[in-house]
């Protein structure tokens, strides 16, 4: 129950974090349809998807090699379609004529009454939004989405998803019908305005989307204000829920050697590494006698992208004492599956350091780990000393490189 209500608050807050900031205009502009189950049709939708794409189907699209990635860009256009037809009325009208047999088929079938309440059409918009939304979870849902995609959903993880969307669509909810009712409260000639300057917002979206722009520019905006993720995020690492969270996390296998997250011990080798960007293929093996930081992340996670800068800083500055990087790209999603992404991202971020792609979650489940992003500071001689979870202690981590390269190299 814990879990399950931190859940919700998380969903709610989600709305402040700056990775939802697209997702504002798409509910503004979707909400002004006709329909009086319109906006209930969009929570709906984007429910449904939400969940669907990030638990219920994440290992069956994993198992099978599948991503979203190209769904979630056909989403993007067809939200992008949307805010055409509200921004220039011929083509409203021309749409409406194309889509008349449909609508009247739908009528005759449903009842002119169900036909044009607006609920499939906001289910529809609603979907798309679901994938726009899917990047912008914490470490809550981080955890829910890692152990969905290794173990399958569970009645637990679908749950907790379940409580992260209905918190969720709380502000989805008062953000549309604030559209709504604004739109309705002015006049005529100023009621047009707002839809053509809402749906010049959906498209404008959908371009950035679509060409990956909305990525770095949250990243930029995260940088411009530090504080307000960490705050948002905090709430999701109360360590009564990332307690009860272990339970989503899969047992090691009977005989291999696992080493606690909390404790010291032998660094797991780099295992079920498909592809290498920017190094040839590396083994910790080949490490011993320098001082490693295994870090997982993944290029659409908001908090891995604030960590970024960091991690890049602490690679440029004790590459030549004997320090190297190695990020173990674990996908959250699934068009972060997509190789080609991953080296599109990599190099839009000029991430400088060796990137292991990780896609069948090999190496993180060798490590036990749980969390985007995760830091394991192996020494020289490949035992694990220290080890963070998430955002913060920048200080702390960089002192840790510190002492670890200057212990001795064993033997000497």
């Amino acid at each position: 129950m814990i879990v399950l209500l931190f859940a919700f608050i998380a969903g709610v807050l989600t709305i402040l974090a700056p990775c939802t900031l697209p997702v504002i205009p798409l509910v503004l502009g979707s909400s002004v349809g006709t329909g009086r189950r319109r906006i209930s049709g969009i929570i709906l939708g984007f429910g449904v998807m939400f969940i669907g794409v990030t638990v219920i189907f994440a290992s069956t699209l994993a198992a099978a090699g599948l991503t979203t990635d190209r769904l979630r860009l056909g989403a993007a256009i067809l939200l992008g379609v949307i805010g055409l037809t509200l921004a220039w009325h011929p083509l409203e009208r021309w749409v409406e004529r194309r889509l008349g047999p449909v609508q009247a088929a739908a009528a005759a079938r449903l009842g002119r009454r169900a036909a044009n309440d607006g609920l499939a059409s906001g289910a529809i918009v609603g979907a798309g939004i679901g994938l726009v939304w899917a990047p912008c979870v914490g470490p809550i849902m981080a955890a829910v989405i890692a152990a969905a995609a290794v173990t399958g959903p569970s009645l637990l993880a679908i749950s907790i998803a379940v409580a992260y969307v209905a918190g969720a669509a709380v502000p989805l909810v008062a953000i549309a019908r604030w559209g709504r009712r604004f739109t309705k409260r002015v006049d005529g000639g100023n009621a047009a305005g707002m839809r053509r300057a809402f749906g010049v917002a959906m498209v404008i979206v959908s371009v950035v989307v679509l060409t990956g722009l909305d990525v770095p520019l949250q990243a930029r905006l995260s940088a411009g204000l530090p504080g307000l993720s960490t705050a948002l995020f905090a709430i999701e690492q109360d360590p009564a829920v990332q307690e009860d969270l272990r339970v989503l996390r899969p047992s090691a296998a009977p005989g291999t050697d696992v080493v606690p997250l909390e404790d010291l011990g032998n660094a797991p080798e780099l295992t079920g590494i498909t592809d290498w960007i920017n190094t040839d293929p590396l083994t910790l093996a080949s490490l011993r006698g320098k001082v490693v930081l295994v870090h997982f992340w993944t290029f659409g996670c908001i908090n891995c992208i604030h960590v970024q800068p960091y991690v890049k800083t602490w690679f440029d500055r004790y590459a030549d004492q004997g320090f190297v990087v190695v990020g173990v790209h674990t996908p959250e999603l699934s068009f972060e599956r997509e190789i080609g992404n991953v080296r599109d991202a990599v190099a839009k971020a000029n991430v400088r350091f060796p990137v292991a792609f990780d896609p069948s979650y090999a190496t993180w489940n060798a490590y036990r780990n749980s969390y985007w992003p995760a830091f394991y500071f192996v020494d020289r001689s490949g035992r694990i000393r220290h080890v963070h979870f998430g955002e913060g202690d920048y200080d702390g981590s960089e002192a840790v490189i510190r002492e670890l390269l200057a212990e001795p190299v064993a033997g000497t």
